[in-house]
């Protein structure tokens, strides 16, 4: 079935785009939702009328998207301290959700933390790199320095010199 996009969907594309989908898919998911439009040939000359609407709208997303990556890449690196153990591992994780507090805290911009990706887990005290996506097409680089606020003593250590002493 031909349908057209009424909206910009990550896994089909951009607002106004013409596909081929499966008719179950259109008829169950698609339609149901108000997602698409069936392309029938009034609708493909709506479109047609729409196309120069429809993209400045996607220029000016995309451009503001952008100037809301550049704001969170000036801040370069984001400090979080947390309380760490001598080995420099800390007790929990800096997570995504702490990571999506801080660049609204610094910026004013929303973010989303499911929209904030790390390359490995923040757990320990060093320096990580993150990704945050602003826009299916734009994303952010930014870095992360984690340092511990407090140092404590971890518990096997303390374990061990009691069995010692006993």
């Amino acid at each position: 079935m031909k349908v057209i996009l009424k909206q910009t969907i990550e896994a089909l594309g951009e607002e106004g785009d013409i596909l081929e989908v499966k008719d179950g898919y259109a008829r169950n998911f698609l339609l149901p939702k108000n997602l698409v439009e069936i392309a029938t040939k009034g609708a493909l000359q709506n479109r047609e009328q729409n196309l120069q609407r429809i993209q400045a709208k996607a220029e000016k997303l995309h451009q503001d998207a952008l100037d809301k990556a550049a704001k969170i890449e000036a801040l370069k690196t984001l400090t979080i301290d947390a309380k760490a153990g001598e080995s420099g591992k800390l007790f929990g994780a800096v997570t995504t959700k702490k990571l999506a507090e801080l660049i609204i805290e610094k910026t004013s911009i929303e973010v989303d933390r499911r929209n904030i990706s790390t390359d490995k887990p923040i757990n320990h005290v060093g320096e990580f790199s993150i990704k945050v996506k602003i826009s299916p097409k734009v994303s952010a680089q930014l870095g992360v320095s984690v340092t511990a606020s407090e140092i404590i003593k971890e518990q096997i250590e303390v374990e061990a010199e009691e069995t010692v002493e006993e």
